[in-house]
Parts: structure tokens; sequence; C-alpha cells
């Protein structure tokens, strides 16, 4: 649906001040430029460890918000998403974190002055799936074991800090000790079990590339979450598992098997290991996810 907001509209900006590298002041200097000048009235708040975002949101939307906007990366965009699921209040995204492959997958303008653009100027609305998990929503995806592991070791000082490089250091820390673990998964009722490396739920943002998830038939919109059961046993696997999953991708291989959830699924693991949801650290297993479907509003190009 093509739309645009009528001048006067009013935006509550949320703004995560260590997600990537633009100085926190100038994010919101560049906010309250452009949107005034757009004629909007604004409000911006700065996320502070540990609170309770959705009570911020909760109450921001009593005064008669008709967008909120989150200035970050995946986890901001993911946690922001999560206050609006039982809104009809539509989510603008300004990416400016690590990676941003929510932002990438939507394929929205990189900048924050093209961004703002997008959001004040003609845009559509799409409705994406969310998946929650406990007490929890997230947007892209949900990762058991590897990403975990190397999720729990980037913090957020090391990740401000460093950038892509956080994640670059971690993964190739991960990779020389993979270590496979006992699993069962239940999901819509059926039963599978075996060992793997990593077991990773993906509702989109795999890699943050949308021409991979397409030609893997992964999309934010179709209510399903994709369950792929990674096995490699060491490095030297990794050749062959990248080209079965993402060059000539198949339901199942000796590497890694594919499956598909539209309702739940819970993981267990022996013994319990980390889980990680849109590269946030989550906890430890057992995980117990629901789908979501087209549950959240996004402005999109």
């Amino acid at each position: 649906m093509t739309s645009t907001f009528t001048p006067g509209s009013k935006a509550f900006i949320v703004i995560n001040p260590v997600a990537g590298s633009t100085e926190s002041q100038q994010l919101k200097k560049v906010c309250e430029d452009q949107f005034r000048a757009a004629g909007w009235e604004i409000v911006i708040h700065f996320t502070k460890r540990n609170e309770n975002l959705d009570e911020v949101i909760k109450k921001a939307l009593t005064t008669g918000f008709d967008l909120v906007v989150a200035v970050g990366g995946d986890g901001t965009v993911a946690a922001v998403a999560a206050c609006l699921i039982h809104t009809r209040i539509p989510l603008g995204i300004i990416p400016t974190g690590t990676w941003n492959a929510i932002a990438r997958h939507l394929t929205l303008p990189a900048s924050p002055q093209n961004a703002i653009a997008l959001i004040t100027g003609k845009h559509s609305t799409r409705k994406l799936d969310m998946m929650a998990v406990d007490n929890t929503v997230h947007a892209m995806n949900i990762g058991v074991g590897f990403s975990g592991n190397m999720i729990k070791d980037s913090d957020r000082q090391q990740k401000s800090k460093l950038g892509n490089l956080a994640y670059i250091k971690n993964i190739f820390k991960q990779l020389f000790g993979l270590q496979m673990h006992q699993y069962v998964i239940q999901a819509d009722g059926k039963r599978y079990k075996g060992r793997a490396t990593e077991i990773f739920v993906a509702n989109y943002g795999i890699v943050g590339l949308r021409f991979l998830e397409d030609h893997m038939n992964i999309h934010p919109d179709d209510g399903l979450a994709e369950i792929f059961i990674i096995k490699a046993r060491t490095i030297l696997d990794l050749p062959q598992l990248i080209w079965q999953v993402f060059v000539k991708p198949e339901q199942r291989t000796p590497k890694y098997r594919k499956i598909s959830a539209v309702k739940r699924i819970l993981i267990t693991t022996i013994p319990p290991v980390f889980v990680q949801a849109d590269g946030e650290f989550l906890g430890m297993t057992p995980v117990n996810v629901k789908v979501l479907p087209k549950i959240i509003r996004v402005i999109a190009p």
C-alpha cells in the first residue's frame, strides 16, 4: 500500500546511542532538522541499558503519535517493533547499526538523511511476520549454538568500538572450536532429533542479503519460520555447507536440513547451549518460539 503522512504528523523517535559509529547527538540533530523541515512534530528518546522499552513506547503512544521510528541496528529495530505488535502504529527505520540486516532486506536507504526522506515522503507499508520467545518478540532470526556463542562474546561496547570487526573476530574464534550438540525440535507437532552445530530459525535476515534470501525462498511476510539444522563438524565442512545452503539450496543434505513451521517451535539440546535473537544474547535452551504472521506494519520503499 502506497501512502504519505500529512504535515503535522507526530513521530516518537527511539535512538540507540551505542549503535554503529555515528555519534548520537549528530543523529539527534539530523532527525530534528529533517523531520521538522517536513512539518513534523517529534519527541526523541535515547535508549538506556536495562530499561523497559515497552513501557516507554506504550506511555508515549497514549499522547497520540502517528509513527514510531527506530534509530539503530537490528537489535534496536526488533525491540521497537516488538512494542508495536498490538497497535496499528507503523514503524519507521533509520539504520545505524553494525550490519543492518533488516534494513538491507527491506532495501531501505543506508543514510539517515535518505531514510528520513523515505519516511516523510511517499512510501509503502508492509506487514511483516515476527516471532515470540516466551515474553520477548523478535523480527529476524533465532540462533541456537554457534551464533549464540558468537553473540554472547560480542558485547555492546565491543560492537560500538569495532563495528563489523566485532562479529568477524568472534566468528573466527567460534569456527575453530565447532561443537556438535544433541537436539530435539518439535515444529508444528512434528518431532526431529539428531546432532548439530547450529539450529537457526529464520523469519528473514540470515545474512542481510535479500537476493540470497529470495533465492532460498525466505520472506518476512509469508507466515513461515524456516529452521536450518547445521551439521558442520569442522571448519573444513564449511565450503560444502555454504554451497548446499546458499548456492544450490536443498531441503536435506548430509551437512544440513531445512524444515518449516507456521505455528510453534520448541528446541531443546543436551547439554543446554546459548541462544541469540536478532543479534542479541537471549539465554540458554530450551527455547520456545511462536510464529506471529503479518503482525507489524513497517515503512518501506
